[in-house]
């Protein structure tokens, strides 16, 4: 074969990739998994290390800006809520896993939102004890470039 045909094949075969890739969701989310999944962990630790620690503004700043109680609460009653029902502290917590990135297919539900993602975490609770490992999967979500918590 000519380096003409090949150079012809490389480019044909090239040229399907990058449409594949577009086209089917599967390896496109993969690929932005990997570019997304520092973004991702640094978002959830934030939060999670701001519960831990009790820093509410915080808390509240990484909550997403379309969610449903954040539209419906300001900062003021956030901490009020969080007064009258005193939440259950945590002790440790680990991430496991952010898995299923995909794109929102929900936009008249959640017009603002760019992208979900799941994120496992393992968490032990002060009252608990540290033996006691509860294991939670939280939805973060992408808006306007940044992560939050859903």
């Amino acid at each position: 074969m000519s380096g003409k045909k090949i150079t012809i094949i490389l480019c044909a075969v090239m040229a399907m990739m990058i449409a594949g890739l577009l086209i089917w969701d599967v390896p496109r989310n993969k690929v932005e998994m990997l570019l997304e999944k520092s973004a991702i962990e640094k978002v959830a630790n934030n939060y999670l290390k701001a519960e831990k620690e009790g820093d509410l503004k915080q808390v509240y700043t990484l909550l997403a800006p379309s969610s449903a109680y954040k539209k419906t609460h300001s900062y003021d009653q956030f901490l009020k809520d969080i007064i009258n029902n005193s939440p259950v502290k945590i002790d440790t917590y680990r991430i496991v896993n952010v898995y299923r990135l995909r794109d929102n297919d929900m936009r008249k539900d959640y017009p603002d939102v760019d992208k979900f993602v799941q994120v496992e975490v393992d968490v032990t609770f002060k009252h608990s004890g540290e033996n006691s490992v509860f294991n939670y999967s939280f939805t973060f979500l992408k808006e306007k470039g940044n992560w939050y918590k859903g």
